[in-house]
């Protein structure tokens, strides 16, 4: 028990990130077929489960998922959905950070957090044909899988 604490330590020294994972959010809301890919791993997604910087939420085609974010933003997913978690960054004291997300394929509704209210510019979400600022408002978008292909 006395080496715990030096094990700790010496796993942390060896592996810096794991200090860094922090959850941005978590599964509010699941139905059917979800998954969640995280460092090249794919696990079931369970109501409650964190998710964190890069993963990629799936649907299955009678999947969805409602994903609440610690600023508040809230994301939903429906069927055959990909959606990624690229990058956020939020300061509870300051309400001030970024989210920025990739809608891959799929259908998405959006309502900003607390991340807008201070800068209106904070949260990006990007698809395969363009870059949408939100404004501090809420939208939906449907991203389609072209050509057949996987959307990229």
């Amino acid at each position: 028990m006395k080496n715990i604490p030096v094990l700790l330590t010496s796993l942390l020294l060896a592996f810096p990130g794991l200090a860094l994972a922090e959850s941005i959010g978590q599964i509010k809301k699941l139905a059917g077929d979800v998954r969640i890919e995280r460092n090249g791993k794919t696990e079931t997604g369970k109501l409650g489960m964190p998710v964190f910087q890069k993963d990629i939420i799936l649907t299955g085609s009678d999947g969805s998922v409602g994903l609440l974010f610690v600023d508040d933003s809230r994301m939903s997913a429906g069927p055959q959905s990909r959606l990624m978690l690229d990058e956020f960054s939020f300061n509870e004291k300051t309400d001030e950070g970024f989210f920025n997300a990739s809608f891959l394929e799929g259908v998405f509704s959006v309502v900003a957090g607390k991340l807008t209210q201070k800068n209106p510019d904070a949260l990006k979400v990007r698809t395969p044909s363009a870059v949408l600022a939100v404004r501090g408002t809420e939208f939906s978008v449907k991203v389609e899988n072209v050509a057949g292909g996987a959307a990229q």
